[in-house]
């Protein structure tokens, strides 16, 4: 499908196209007419599904990201095609998770990492009735998954190994299957022991405590052990993007933070309004808003320092350890902390 730019008024339309393209691999664009800006025009690719498209509708509605003199222009679209955005001639910004981040630094991608975005808040569960209680209790057991080549995959395997001190992956009978399936092997058909989650299928597992309930939530356990959750996809940019236009990615990031703000104080319109085109089913909205509400789906952007970073690295070099990615990438040429870009901002 052509890429287009569209008022926002036709948002909603547009993204709730999405479900069916989906179907035949196409995406609905959620850019907007964002009002006068400078000519700052920026492409930005986020996958099906994904909650944070809550914030892009929300917050181009509301028009944070002009306010900041950006013609922001977010997409859905398939997964394959967002984490392909970025790399070799792609889009200058985008959002990538670390394993991605990894393999494109191995294949020599000039990627840089420059703020949070949503939080890992997918989890594993048991059925309600399970005998399986710890973290400890997740071996020998029939388990199933999305992929452990995903983000959610291979942060969780590395977060157990990190914490526990075993590998989920190698202990345990495997099932792969696409989340609302897997949900329902579990639930319906009592073929797996336990499952790992997406955003959506977590979501449902929050809003029906009497199926289903948590052994592991990777933004609770990851805090605990380190002071900061997970984040799943962090902001990124082209270096050469980054290290000509630091004032647009701050601009970029002060439109995210109005758009998480925004949704933090009015969770219960947001999630009705743009919910659905999120991914979340109905009857599920109340587990988002508590979510929203309680400040778990995202961290400040003052906070991604160079603390909340060692706490991002701690999980990658548990990647490494696992073998779900081939190196560690070079720390100092893949991540700028809020502090470094502010300060590149300025010598310009």
């Amino acid at each position: 499908m052509a890429e287009q730019r569209i008022n926002r008024r036709s948002f909603t339309k547009s993204v709730a196209s999405i479900g069916a393209a989906a179907t035949v691999g196409l995406a609905g664009c959620l850019g907007g007419d964002n009002g006068d800006t400078d000519g700052n025009g920026l492409e930005l690719l986020t996958p099906e599904g994904n909650l944070n498209i809550m914030h892009f509708l929300a917050g181009t509605n509301e028009g944070f990201w002009a306010d900041e003199g950006l013609d922001f222009n977010p997409e859905v679209a398939a997964y394959g095609r967002f984490v392909n955005a970025l790399p070799d001639g792609g889009n200058d910004v985008g959002l990538l998770e670390y394993n991605n981040l990894a393999q494109y630094a191995q294949e020599s991608e000039e990627l840089v990492q420059f703020g949070p975005c949503i939080t890992q808040i997918n989890s594993i569960f048991v059925p309600v009735d399970s005998d399986i209680e710890t973290v400890e209790d997740l071996q020998d057991i029939r388990f199933g998954h999305p992929g452990w080549s995903t983000g959610t995959g291979t942060y969780t395997q590395a977060m157990i190994w990190e914490q526990h001190g075993f590998d989920i992956r190698e202990e345990n009978e495997a099932t792969e299957s696409d989340p609302s399936t897997l949900y329902d092997l579990m639930v319906e058909q009592d073929e797996v022991d336990a499952m790992l989650q997406f955003t959506g299928q977590t979501v449902r597992g929050l809003a029906n405590d009497d199926e289903v309930r948590p052994v592991y939530n990777a933004w609770e356990e990851w805090e605990a052990e380190t002071g900061f959750p997970p984040l799943i996809t962090p902001w990124c940019a082209q270096r050469s993007w980054l290290e000509e236009n630091p004032d647009t990615a701050l601009s970029l990031l002060a439109g995210w933070s109005s758009a998480q703000q925004h949704i933090e104080t009015n969770a219960e319109s947001v999630v009705n309004e743009y919910g659905q085109l999120a991914g979340v089913s109905e009857g599920e909205e109340n587990a988002v808003v508590e979510l929203a509400e309680s400040g778990d789906l995202h961290l400040p952007v003052d906070d991604y320092t160079e603390e909340l970073i060692d706490s991002q690295w701690r999980l990658v070099e548990a990647m490494e350890d696992l073998g779900s990615i081939e190196a560690v990438p070079p720390r100092e040429d893949h991540i700028v902390s809020i502090d470094e870009l502010r300060e590149m901002a300025d010598a310009q």
